[in-house]
């Protein structure tokens, strides 16, 4: 019950609500109903008109793996902060800086989440393909498997093997003659630059 109050109660119920939302959006991903690289865009332009904020999650590391996975990170590690503080240094609610003290845990809590999520964020880099090291056409021609539970002409991915390490990937179809189920293999045919995906087709020898 101690636990549930501070969870639901002023400053932690702030990213108690993050949370949860960031729980959903992963039980949809892995419905194949969300893209994983869904927000990558919108951040793309937004980082154009942010220098400072670009350049503090560059040091970070943060701009290697998808928006998802890295905001995802920072609200989980957030929410842990903020239930040890409110517990430990937040006052009785009675008490007139109550919400002074709830909003500092709440930036406290934000900041120090940023170095954690940069931790762990190290050891996922390699499952995400890297603008650096990968050109569009790298892929071309390898085999992959399905990753999402389907593949339609605007959504799917697929975990491909490049230079030892497994990669995720955007892929697409071209028509719905042939249906890609997860965990099935297929071959990228073509670069789509409009989307950074793939096309896909059946492999011929399978």
């Amino acid at each position: 019950m101690d636990f549930l109050n501070t969870a639901l109660t002023f400053p932690t119920v702030i990213f108690s609500v993050l949370l949860i939302i960031v729980i959903i959006f992963w039980l949809v991903t892995i419905a194949g109903l969300a893209d994983i690289d869904m927000f990558e865009a919108d951040v793309e332009i937004e980082s154009q008109t942010n220098a400072a904020t670009s350049g503090l999650f560059n040091s970070l590391g943060l701009t290697d793996i998808p928006l998802t996975v890295s905001a995802s990170l920072m609200i989980m590690s957030s929410w842990l902060i903020s239930t040890y503080a409110q517990t430990w240094f937040l006052p009785n609610e009675n008490n007139n800086l109550y919400y002074l003290f709830g909003i500092t845990i709440m930036l406290v809590s934000s900041i120090l989440a940023l170095p954690i999520t940069s931790i762990l964020a190290k050891p996922l880099k390699r499952f995400f393909t890297s603008k650096e090291t990968a050109t569009k056409n790298d892929f071309v021609g390898l085999e992959c498997v399905i990753a999402t539970s389907k593949v339609t002409d605007t959504f799917g991915q697929a975990r491909v093997t490049f230079q030892g390490t497994e990669q995720l990937v955007e892929i697409r179809i071209q028509d719905d003659t042939h249906q890609f189920n997860l965990g099935d293999n297929a071959i990228l045919i073509e670069h789509m630059s409009e989307n950074h995906s793939y096309i896909i087709a059946p492999k011929p020898w399978a």
